[in-house]
């Protein structure tokens, strides 16, 4: 009876976090393809900004591009933390768990995963001004797995320490005792 119970809680969180992948989906492509996101990159590229000329006084945005006598750097929807926090949201969503802890969740995971791009954001702007020949790498495979594996790990982050619902299939005693 508990594989079965523990089964239809993982076939139930599975269809879930789908589903809600599939939605954020189609959220992502009608902002990508519309204006409605443009200030949201231009945030970035200007927050970026603001913080690399504490520390260098060369850079200038314009929209949503940055540009130094070194490098230009063109922020995109896919530099922003959308996707990440599309991954984390959705699991977040299709976890068995309360409404508050789920909006709690969402907005710290969002937040967190806004700040991590940011030095992502950062750090290849600074690779690209001074190793542009290691851009690519860093860019298209080392920030892209490790803001991955960062957004699943703000999930179990926030399974273990903000969920205070038991496991599916099991007991509040079963709970209790581990």
């Amino acid at each position: 009876m508990k594989l079965i119970r523990r089964t239809n809680s993982t076939a139930r969180f599975c269809i879930y976090f789908f589903v809600s992948i599939l939605i954020s989906i189609v959220v992502y492509v009608w902002l990508r393809n519309s204006s409605a996101i443009e200030p949201f990159l231009g945030f970035n590229a200007q927050l970026a900004t603001d913080i690399w000329n504490l520390f260098d006084n060369s850079a200038i945005v314009t929209n949503t591009a940055i540009s130094s006598s070194d490098f230009n750097f063109e922020v995109t929807a896919e530099c922003t933390s959308i996707g990440p926090t599309a991954i984390f949201t959705s699991a977040v969503i299709a976890w068995p768990s309360t409404i508050k802890e789920k909006i709690k969740g969402i907005i710290v995971g969002a937040a967190a995963l806004f700040i991590i791009n940011l030095i992502r954001i950062l750090t290849l702007f600074y690779i690209g001004s001074h190793f542009p020949n290691q851009l690519d790498l860093f860019h298209y495979y080392i920030w892209q797995g490790i803001i991955v594996l960062l957004a699943l790990g703000l999930w179990v982050f926030w399974m273990d320490k903000m969920v205070q619902s038991p496991l599916p299939g099991i007991s509040d005693n079963q709970a209790q005792a581990t």
